[in-house]
């Protein structure tokens, strides 16, 4: 199997309380992910440049967004921050790298991305 850079990222909006989750994961059953880095951050409407609250990201890698699936937490993710927690982390079909933020401006739209290698 050949093994390529992997690039992935899924956006959300942060809901009424400034709160959302993310995820992504393999696709087909022939992929598996080597995740090195994950970020997190959100983008700001119309003319505002900076959170009014800054929002909370807790990371996660596994079958679903549960304690035993903690990797990470970041205190910055509406200006931006990265882990490279999940680096020993191997993805298949049916597991995800999720982002759960909480406390953020509500309506903003959140990025989560997920960079490292993958085979295919």
């Amino acid at each position: 199997m050949p093994r390529v850079t992997l690039n992935e990222s899924a956006v959300i909006r942060l809901d009424g309380s400034g709160g959302g989750t993310a995820k992504v994961g393999p696709l087909t059953a022939r992929e598996t992910w080597y995740p090195s880095n994950v970020t997190v951050k959100t983008t700001f409407p119309g003319t505002q440049t900076s959170p009014t609250k800054q929002s909370q990201c807790d990371i996660f890698v596994g079958t679903a967004a549960t304690a035993q699936y903690f990797r990470d937490h970041s205190v910055q993710a509406s200006t931006g921050d990265a882990s490279g927690a999940c680096s020993a982390d191997q993805l298949r079909t049916g597991q995800y790298v999720w982002a759960v933020w909480s406390g953020g401006d509500a309506g903003v739209q959140a990025t989560l991305t997920v960079t490292g290698l993958k085979d295919v």
